[in-house]
C-alpha cells in the first residue's frame, strides 16, 4: 500500500509543471525594465531604448524556467528506462521544432531571437518550452484521475483571470487600485504610481495585457467549461462550474472582441455536426441545416444595417490608395514630390542671404502651383489650386539649427529639409533624417478587414517569398516588417507605432519559422483535428472523460480560428499547448479503452464460439453413445425357423 502511494504522489509531482503552464504563468503581472536595443534602426528613437513591461517579460521567464524543469524531468525518467509513448503525428511536430531551431541558428537578429523584446517576449526558448509543454502532458497525463487534477488545479489560476476580467468590466480594475499597483511595480519606483495607466474604463483585459488576447483565452474556456458541465455527474460540480462559464461569457463581452465570437461561433458548427454525424439522419439534416444558414447569413449580410456593418468589419470597405488623398512620397535631390490623388506635386523651396524662405510647387506637367502668402499668425501658405485644397505649407525649424519646410495634407504634417549631398530628406517620426522610403506592399485584403488588420497583413505578404525555407527566428517578425509604411501610421494607426506582430499567428510563423516549419505545425494541428473527429462521432459520450476530450477538441479548434486574425503571445500560448497536450493524451486514453473492450468482446465472442462447438461435440458424442446403447439394448433379428420353434 505504502508503495502504491509513493508512486501517486510521484505520478502527481510530474503534473506540476502543466498546473503551472495551464493555470498560473498568465497570472503574472509585474514591472520589468529591458534594453530594448532597437535605436539603432532609423524607424526607432535614439533615446527610447529603455523600456519597462509589465504583462510578457516575466511570464517569458517563468514559461522558460518551467520548460527547463520539464527538460530535467523528462531527462531523469529516460535515464530511469521509462518508454515515452510517440505517435506517428509527432514526426510532423519535431519537424516543426527542427526548423525553430534551425531559424534561429541563421536569423540576422540572434540579438532578440534569444531575448525576446517589444510586446510579444516569446523568444526561441518560449517557442521551445511550448513544444516540450505539448509532448510533455501527452506523455505524463494517463489516467483520467490525472486530467482531473491537472483542469481542477489550473483552474484555480483560471478562476482569478476570470474575476479580474469581470471586475475590469465592471468598472472594477484591480490594477488602477493602490494594492494592484504595489504588487505590479517594483519598491523602488512606488514614488511614480500615479503616473501608471492601463486600458480604458469597462473594458476587460484580465492580466493579458491586451482585451483582444481575451477572445484566444476565454474562447478556450467556454467550449470546455459547457462540455464539462454536460459530462460531470454530480450537481455541485455542475453548478460550479456554470458560474464560471458565465464569468467567462461575461469576460467574452467585456474584452469586445468579435474574432472570439466568430470562433466560437465556428467551434459551436464543428461541435454540433460532430455530434450529429454519430447518427446518418442527423447528419443529413445538419448538412442541410448549415448550407440553409450560409445562405440566410449571406443574405442577412448583404440586406440589413447589422449583417452589412458585420461584413464591412470582416471583409473591409476601402484599399487605403484610393481612400486617402496622399498616396506616395518621394523625396529626390531637387523636391519633394508628392502623389495626392490623381496629380502630382512637386515642393521644393530656397533661403535667400536674409534667411526669407522661397517656396515653390509645380505640377505633374511641370507648371507652377500658385500658393498664398503665408499667413502672419502662424506662417501657413495655402494652394490656390482646387487639385490640391488639402495642401498647406509653412516654413519650420526642424530643429536648433535645421530650417526646413513643413507640408500639410488633410492636416497631417510631413517635415523634410534640403541636405548639401542628398537633397531633401524626410524627418521620421523617431526624430531621424532620412531618405523617404519606398514600401512594397500586397493588395490582397483591403486595409480596413478585420479591424484594420488587412493592411498589416497586406505588408506582411511581401515578405512571405524571403522565408520559404527557413524563417527569420523566433520575435523577429518585428524586425522583418516594414516599419517605415508611413502613410499607414499616418492615416492608420498613428506614428511611432510598431507591427511588432502580424496579427495572425500562421502569417507570423511563416516569417519567422518558414514555410516548410509552418506546414509541418498545421499538419500536426491537422491530424489531431481529424483524429478527434473521428473519436467523438463514435465513442460512447456517457462518460465524463469523453466529454472532457471533446470540450479539449472544441477549444483547441476555436484557438485555431482565432489564430487567423490573432498573435501566439506568451498570455495565452501556454494554456493552449498544454490543452493540446491533454487533448491528445485524453484521446490516447479513449482509445485504448476502446480498444481494450475491443479485446474483451473478441475475447467473450470467442469463448461463445468455443463454447458452442464444445456444447455440438458434446451433444454429437452424446447422440452416437445414446444410439450405441439403444443398438446394444435392442434384441436381434430372429430368423423364421427361430419364431417357428418359439411358435411350437
Amino acid at each position: 500500500m505504502k508503495t502504491s502511494n509513493g508512486n501517486s504522489m510521484k505520478e502527481n509531482k510530474v503534473l506540476i509543471p502543466i498546473i503551472l503552464m495551464v493555470g498560473f504563468i498568465p497570472l503574472i503581472v509585474h514591472s520589468y525594465v529591458y534594453n530594448a536595443n532597437l535605436s539603432q534602426f532609423d524607424w526607432y528613437p535614439s533615446n527610447a531604448d529603455s523600456q519597462v513591461d509589465y504583462f510578457f517579460a516575466w511570464k517569458m521567464i517563468a514559461i522558460i524556467v518551467v520548460g527547463i524543469v520539464m527538460l530535467g524531468v523528462i531527462l531523469l525518467q529516460y535515464i530511469q528506462k521509462k518508454k515515452f509513448r510517440f505517435e506517428n503525428s509527432f514526426y510532423f511536430f519535431m519537424g516543426y521544432a527542427l526548423f525553430v531551431v534551425m531559424s534561429a541558428l541563421f536569423s540576422n537578429h540572434k540579438y532578440w531571437v534569444v531575448r525576446g523584446t517589444h510586446a510579444l517576449f516569446e523568444s526561441v526558448w518560449v517557442v521551445l518550452a511550448y513544444i516540450l509543454l505539448c509532448y510533455y502532458t501527452y506523455n505524463f497525463v494517463n489516467t483520467e484521475r490525472q486530467v482531473k487534477m491537472v483542469l481542477c488545479w489550473s483552474g484555480i489560476g483560471m478562476a482569478i483571470v476570470t474575476l479580474i476580467g469581470c471586475f475590469q468590466y465592471w468598472g472594477l480594475d484591480f490594477f488602477k487600485s493602490e494594492l494592484g499597483k504595489h504588487l505590479i511595480v517594483g519598491e523602488k519606483y512606488w514614488d511614480q504610481l500615479d503616473k501608471l495607466s492601463f486600458s480604458s474604463v469597462n473594458i476587460s483585459y484580465a492580466t493579458l495585457y491586451n482585451s483582444n488576447y481575451l477572445s484566444f483565452y476565454f474562447g478556450m474556456l467556454i467550449p470546455l467549461l459547457l462540455c464539462l458541465l454536460i459530462g460531470v455527474k454530480k450537481a455541485w460540480h455542475r453548478v460550479a462550474i456554470g458560474i464560471g462559464e458565465i464569468f467567462c461569457i461575461i469576460c467574452l463581452i467585456g474584452c469586445r472582441s468579435m474574432s472570439g465570437w466568430i470562433a466560437l461561433a465556428m467551434g459551436g458548427v464543428i461541435f454540433l455536426m460532430v455530434l450529429c454525424s454519430r447518427r446518418k439522419k442527423l447528419f443529413g439534416i445538419s448538412i442541410s441545416l448549415l448550407i440553409f444558414g450560409t445562405v440566410l447569413a449571406l443574405i442577412f449580410a448583404n440586406t440589413t444595417t447589422i449583417g452589412k456593418r458585420v461584413r464591412d468589419t470582416i471583409v473591409g470597405t476601402y484599399h487605403m490608395e484610393n481612400f486617402y488623398s496622399l498616396n506616395t512620397i518621394e523625396t529626390n535631390q531637387d523636391n519633394v514630390k508628392l502623389d495626392i490623388y490623381d496629380h502630382s506635386l512637386y515642393v521644393s523651396y530656397d533661403i535667400s542671404s536674409d534667411g526669407v524662405m522661397n517656396i515653390s510647387c509645380k505640377d505633374e506637367n511641370g507648371e507652377n502651383v500658385e500658393i498664398t502668402l503665408p499667413d502672419e499668425a502662424d506662417h501657413m501658405s495655402a494652394i490656390t489650386d482646387e487639385r490640391f485644397a488639402n495642401v498647406k505649407l509653412q516654413f519650420a525649424m526642424l530643429d536648433e539649427s535645421t530650417p526646413g519646410i513643413v507640408v500639410y495634407v488633410d492636416g497631417i504634417a510631413w517635415r523634410f529639409t534640403k541636405t548639401n549631398t542628398d537633397g531633401y530628406e524626410f524627418l521620421n517620426p523617431a526624430g531621424k533624417l532620412i531618405k523617404y522610403p519606398k514600401s512594397i506592399r500586397s493588395h490582397l485584403f483591403r486595409d480596413d478587414a478585420m479591424s484594420n488588420r488587412g493592411n498589416i497583413w497586406n505588408n506582411a505578404i511581401p515578405l512571405l517569398k524571403k522565408h520559404i525555407f527557413v524563417g527569420a527566428g523566433a520575435n523577429s517578425y518585428m524586425l522583418e516588417s516594414t516599419q517605415s509604411d508611413y502613410l499607414s501610421q499616418a492615416y492608420i494607426y498613428g506614428f511611432n507605432n510598431y507591427d511588432a506582430k502580424a496579427h495572425s499567428w500562421y502569417l507570423q510563423q511563416w516569417v519567422e519559422t518558414g514555410l516548410i516549419g509552418t506546414l509541418l505545425l498545421l499538419i500536426f494541428l491537422i491530424w489531431y483535428v481529424v483524429q478527434s473527429v473521428r473519436i467523438y462521432r463514435r465513442i460512447d459520450l456517457s462518460q465524463t472523460l469523453s466529454w472532457t476530450g471533446l470540450g479539449l477538441f472544441i477549444a483547441v479548434v476555436v484557438y485555431m480560428f482565432v489564430a487567423i486574425a490573432n498573435d501566439s503571445n506568451v498570455c495565452t500560448a501556454p494554456v493552449f499547448w498544454g490543452m493540446l497536450g491533454l487533448g491528445l493524451a485524453v484521446n490516447r486514453m479513449l482509445m485504448e479503452r476502446e480498444s481494450l473492450l475491443l479485446k474483451k468482446m473478441s475475447e467473450i465472442d470467442k469463448a461463445a464460439v468455443a463454447d458452442t462447438e464444445d456444447n455440438v461435440e458434446n451433444g454429437v458424442i452424446q447422440t452416437a453413445q445414446e444410439c450405441a446403447n439403444h443398438k446394444t439394448s435392442s434384441p436381434k433379428k430372429q430368423s423364421r425357423k427361430q419364431r417357428k420353434k418359439q411358435k411350437k
